[in-house]
């Protein structure tokens, strides 16, 4: 749509739109924030459904702050809030929320972000199949805040470059810091529609499937065909995924070869290789029809 996308929030606004996501402390911290932009007499408006927490949200800005509207249909609210003078201080410490910390492993992260308390369990079940395994030029898709990247990097002394690929930016910021390897490189990328070159020798991944708190399996086949169209002819996929997720059928579809490494009463670690020729073709053209 010609949209400018950026990382860094404006200085003012005479309108904020915020779209709760799936955590409470995080939504709160971007409410709080989106309100201190408000010039004199700007305009809030919160968007969400229940299942999102809106009626928690709405709760909590009430101690606060005047609400000017409130309009429900279908589950969800809209909420708007006019411009009432400075942040108020409580709410000013929702914002403490988005500052990057150490969690309880060490790992810096912040709320919100995937897995921000302890190192997700399946990304600890892949690590053990990776080890001394990557060489070469190494992608990581969906990269989070860089679990998988620093480990592939401190267990493969052979690989020569990992590019870490992420779209939520924060979470790349705090993969910046936890991954200080010189082999890494960071992006700023959606997965799912950059293009692709076939020149990784490797990719791991522990790939979404989630849109908002929505189940969404086919996020995670559209990381696989990405992951195919990025593997040299003669690399090698290696990722994790929760046991009842069918991505069987994807990576037969599109590999020679494809395994499951490891299967646990919730996991299963799956490697593929020798992308299929003729499959490149078929894979674009759904990318596009996804699109549309």
């Amino acid at each position: 749509q010609g949209l400018n996308v950026v990382a860094k929030l404006p200085t003012t606004a005479d309108t904020a739109i915020v779209e709760l996501i799936r955590s409470k402390a995080e939504s709160l911290a971007i409410v709080a924030s989106a309100y201190r932009l408000l010039s004199k007499g700007g305009v809030l408006i919160i968007d969400g459904s229940k299942t999102d927490g809106i009626e928690s949200i709405l709760k909590s800005v009430r101690k606060h702050l005047n609400i000017t509207s409130v309009f429900s249909k279908s589950h969800g609210k809209v909420i708007q809030i006019d411009h009432q003078g400075e942040l108020p201080a409580e709410m000013a410490g929702w914002i403490n929320a988005l500052v990057p910390k150490q969690n309880s492993q060490s790992w810096i992260t912040h709320a919100g972000m995937f897995s921000h308390e302890t190192i997700d369990k399946g990304s600890e079940l892949l690590v053990a199949h990776i080890q001394g395994n990557l060489s070469g030029k190494v992608a990581d898709l969906g990269a989070g805040w860089g679990y998988l990247a620093k480990t592939a990097l401190d267990a493969n002394p052979d690989i020569t470059t990992l590019d870490l690929y992420e779209a939520e930016a924060s979470a790349l910021a705090c993969a910046r810091t936890n991954v200080s390897d010189a082999r890494a490189d960071f992006h700023w990328e959606d997965v799912t529609a950059m293009p692709h070159d076939g020149s990784y020798k490797c990719i791991i991944m522990n790939p979404p499937f989630h849109v908002a708190r929505q189940a969404e399996p086919d996020l995670g086949r559209r990381f696989i065909r990405a992951a195919f169209d990025m593997l040299h002819p003669n690399g090698q996929l290696f990722m994790v995924a929760n046991r009842q997720l069918a991505y069987e059928s994807t990576l037969a579809e599109i590999f020679g070869t494809w395994d499951v490494l490891e299967e646990t009463p919730t996991y299963k670690v799956m490697s593929a290789k020798r992308p299929k020729a003729g499959a490149k073709s078929r894979s674009v053209s759904r990318a596009l029809r996804s699109e549309r």
